[in-house]
């Protein structure tokens, strides 16, 4: 998995940035470890100030940066449209989620790019072996 500066992520503003920086985060990694460690979870909030909301959503843009071809340029974009994980992002077609990210840009007025049918089909190639093991996995229990 790729690694970023939880700064580099757009819509991320510089106040969040310190918070995380109080709480030892600094990256996608350290805010990954931190979201699986439960006990870290909850002293994240008394550390930083930030509420558990805020936590759920900057964990959330973490976890979808760190898909290769997302990176922090569309990580707020797919977070904002309801994209919190590989799960969520499975519920979709590569062409349905153009559609829906279209839609929440548009409609929030977000800055920056939107992804092409090209970049979104390829974060969808790299998804299916994952969702298919998981699948297996889940007829296994």
């Amino acid at each position: 998995m790729l690694n970023y500066k939880m700064s580099d992520l757009k819509g991320i503003d510089e106040t969040q940035v310190a918070q995380l920086l109080q709480g030892n985060v600094e990256n996608t990694d350290e805010m990954m470890n931190l979201w699986n460690d439960q006990a870290g979870r909850l002293s994240i909030t008394a550390k930083t100030g930030l509420t558990d909301e805020q936590i759920i959503r900057l964990a959330s843009m973490a976890r979808v940066a760190r898909f290769k071809g997302v990176g922090p340029k569309y990580a707020d974009l797919l977070v904002t449209a309801g994209v919190r994980g590989r799960k969520s992002l499975a519920t979709y077609t590569p062409e349905t989620l153009v559609q829906r990210l279209g839609e929440v840009k548009a409609g929030r007025s977000l800055a920056g790019p939107l992804p092409t049918l090209v970049e979104v089909g390829a974060w969808f190639a790299q998804l299916k072996p994952a969702v298919a093991s998981d699948m297996a996995t889940a007829k296994l229990v």
